[in-house]
């Protein structure tokens, strides 16, 4: 060691503590002493770990990684290795540390220098593989396997990408398996399962429940609870356990100026405390977690209006079609037009409809009169050019009249078709009525509402007419739905409950289809209906308005209608999407990491809800030893427009209000979180954002409540990663799975 190195351990050692962050302070802590030593394991070690923490640091590691890299560069001798101090002899253990440390460095370092990287790695492994002897490798080649420079050479082998089932490797690994070894049975242990991970060589439970065990004994070095601590957490699933075991490794570190290291020996100026050893191993373990935050992805809008679709989609006349490339049609048009008030566009876009549907209005409307039918086209150029403005109370005149006359000319003298009348043709004409000013108790409107109340209780449908008798056929969403839209602010609700309660029931895949299911004759077979958006919204409107609320399992699937294409080259469709999303504002994404870093800075409430007190200052106690004095239990169970912790039962918060990019939906027995599932044994951390901070959701239910405390009590709160998180326990052990 270098007299300026134990200078500065003397100092650190002597020097109050202060707070520093502990990944940030050892990182910065092992970029400095590394340049005041020359010992090629010292510096390798150092630059695994910082290349390593990159991941968790806001800061760019890239300038250290690159001076370090240059240093064991510009130390590889002509054969290929490197030696115990810098320009010494080569030898196997320290070619192997310098070879992990270069791979490990690659994603780090400057650019310009990769091509030389790569070069000194490939040198060093063929040092490597010309050095192996039939059972391992020798500290040097032509000696004896010791099991130290073979376990180093395995795992420099697996980092490079060689696997276990590589020839050359079943013999060494066997050796490892076997052999005494020569150092510290600890650090040998945590060596040999390092070494196995890095070829991809199975670990067994027997191995991982040891690592455990040890780790929660006292009899242990720091390098070696350093070494397991990080071993464990290479071969095992990163759970409540590890957490709890990786904020011991951290609650040892010291802390001085800016810098956070550990010593493994008593602290004295003549003690050789293997600082950058323990320091490098137990930063690569704090490391671990980092890896699982990924880059943090803004999603786009998913309110996103669909507006410019829904344009290109207007045909030169000036109307819109039913499906793209179709002729123009009076209902796509209007709810087209509609839509577009949602939207950007031109006076040009608007003027050309309007002038079609002027046009449809009239033609529309001379049909009725000729053939005695009521023309659905007709109803739509009506409304919308009442919703513009644009009838002269003549032209409404005109408008009553023509529907007056469009009677059947045979029958009681309703509107229909030639199957008799028609409970859909008869309501949209009772709705044109009302909406021209036509009074609710008019003889026509009053007649026609007693007759659809009187051929049906459970829903409308196609209606029958024989000079014998009459029938409906099969009731449908569309017909029910216009036929109560009609009659709702001239009837009674007690009277339209029996078809509001037929509407409930017709719900199928998160949505209103036209019919539930039907019997395909063809096939004979039975059919379950698709559900569209206009129905799912107009009976979603519908039935509020009759106090049954799907607003949010509604949001859900016009989302999903709109992210997989469903509504493609449908302007209804796409209109009822602009419509329907246009209600709700946009929420700013937030993903679980940067809910960590709000837990450094930002004041919090807890909310817990159906917690006992003990679990209630378990939780408190354990976010003040983690991150500080922000956190306070809430009086409330509201959610206002701060940062607040929300724990609570499954069910009790609209999720989807403060996070609409996450799928959570809670069915029957089944929680289901972006693309997984599991039983209601089960807990999720959902992030989200309130007006002005955020909001983290810990959910669970009866059966999973101690998940959810020992979420925090065991401090695996700090290692949150991805943009959601769903915990299950299986086999005694708690599983997660991280929505990226």
């Amino acid at each position: 060691m270098r007299k300026s190195l134990a200078v500065l351990l003397v100092i650190l050692m002597f020097t109050p503590l202060a707070s520093a962050g502990v990944l940030s302070g050892s990182t910065i802590f092992l970029s400095e002493i590394a340049g005041k030593t020359n010992r090629t394991a010292e510096i390798s070690l150092s630059l695994m770990a910082i290349s390593s923490a990159s991941k968790g640091l806001n800061w760019s590691v890239e300038n250290i990684v690159t001076n370090l890299t240059e240093l064991l560069l510009s130390a590889q001798n002509p054969d290929g290795g490197w030696g115990y101090y810098l320009q010494d002899t080569s030898n196997v253990p320290d070619t192997a540390y310098a070879v992990i440390a270069l791979v490990k460095a690659k994603s780090n370092v400057d650019p310009r220098i990769l091509s030389r990287v790569n070069s000194a790695i490939e040198r060093g492994v063929n040092y490597l593989l010309k050095a192996e002897n039939e059972v391992g490798w020798g500290y040097v080649p032509n000696t004896s396997p010791a099991f130290y420079p073979t376990v180093l050479s395995i795992w420099a082998l697996g980092e490079y990408g060689y696997s276990y089932t590589a020839s050359f490797l079943w013999n060494p690994i066997d050796y490892i398996k076997s052999t005494k070894p020569e150092i510290p049975k600890y650090e040998a242990l945590a060596l040999r399962v390092i070494a196995y991970h890095a070829v991809g060589y199975p670990v067994s439970n027997s191995t991982v429940d040891e690592i455990e065990n040890l780790l929660y004994s006292e009899n242990l070095t720091m390098k070696e609870r350093a070494m397991l601590t990080y071993a464990l957490e290479l071969v095992n699933p990163f759970d409540f356990n590890t957490a709890k075991l990786l904020l011991e490794l951290e609650s040892y570190a010291k802390t001085s100026l800016k810098y956070a290291y550990w010593v493994s020996a008593p602290e004295t100026m003549f003690s050789s405390p293997e600082v950058i050893e323990t320091t490098a191993y137990a930063l690569l373990a704090l490391s671990v977690p980092a890896h699982y935050v990924g880059p943090i992805s803004k999603p786009t809008n998913p309110y996103a209006l669909p507006c410019e679709e829904l344009l290109s989609l207007q045909n030169p006349d000036g109307g819109w079609p039913v499906v793209a490339g179709g002729s123009s049609n009076e209902k796509a048009t209007y709810y087209s037009l509609l839509a577009l008030c949602k939207c950007y566009h031109t006076n040009e876009t608007i003027n050309k409809a309007l002038s079609w549907m002027r046009e449809r209005f009239y033609s529309d409307g001379k049909w009725m009169v000729f053939n005695n039918r009521f023309s659905p086209g007709f109803y739509y150029a009506l409304e919308t050019l009442l919703h513009y403005g644009l009838l002269n109370q003549s032209e409404r005149e005109w408008a009553i009249n023509v529907i007056r006359e469009s009677q059947l000319n045979y029958g009681i003298g309703l509107w229909g078709n030639d199957l008799g009348p028609q409970p859909y043709q008869t309501a949209l004409a009772i709705k044109a009525l009302l909406d021209l000013g036509v009074s609710p108790s008019d003889p026509l409107i009053q007649k026609a509402k007693n007759w659809l109340l009187s051929i049906s209780k459970t829903g409308w449908g196609i209606y029958v007419t024989t000079p014998y008798f009459s029938y409906m056929l099969k009731p449908d969403v569309l017909t029910t739905l216009t036929v109560i839209e009609a009659l709702e602010n001239i009837t009674p609700k007690k009277e339209l409950m029996p078809h509001v309660q037929w509407l409930l029931q017709q719900r199928v895949d998160g949505g209103w289809a036209p019919f539930k299911e039907y019997f395909d004759q063809f096939y004979n077979r039975v059919i379950v209906g698709k559900p569209t958006v206009e129905l799912t919204v107009r009976v979603t409107d519908l039935l509020l308005r009759f106090g049954y609320n799907y607003t949010n399992e509604t949001l859900h699937f016009v989302l999903r209608a709109k992210d997989t294409g469903k509504i493609n080259g449908k302007p209804v469709e796409i209109a009822f999407t602009i419509m329907y999303l246009s209600r709700y504002h946009f929420i700013p994404p937030v993903t679980l990491y940067e809910i960590e870093n709000a837990f450094l800075s930002e004041p919090f409430e807890v909310i817990t809800v159906g917690l006992n007190s003990t679990e209630r200052a378990g939780i408190i106690n354990s976010l003040h030893q983690v991150f500080g004095q922000n956190f306070m239990l809430s009086n409330s169970t509201s959610i206002g427009s701060g940062y607040y912790i929300v724990i609570a039962p499954y069910g009790r918060y609209d999720v989807s209000r403060y996070n609409p990019y996450i799928r959570f939906e809670v069915t029957g027995k089944s929680v289901y979180l972006g693309p997984y599932n599991a039983t209601l044994d089960s807990i999720v951390v959902i992030p989200g954002s309130t007006a002005n901070g955020m909001v983290l959701f810990v959910l669970y239910s009866t059966k999973s409540k101690w998940m959810a405390v020992e979420l925090f009590t065991t401090g695996f709160i700090k290692y949150l990663r991805g943009n959601a998180m769903l915990f299950t326990y299986e086999n005694g052990r708690v599983k997660q799975y991280v929505v990226g």
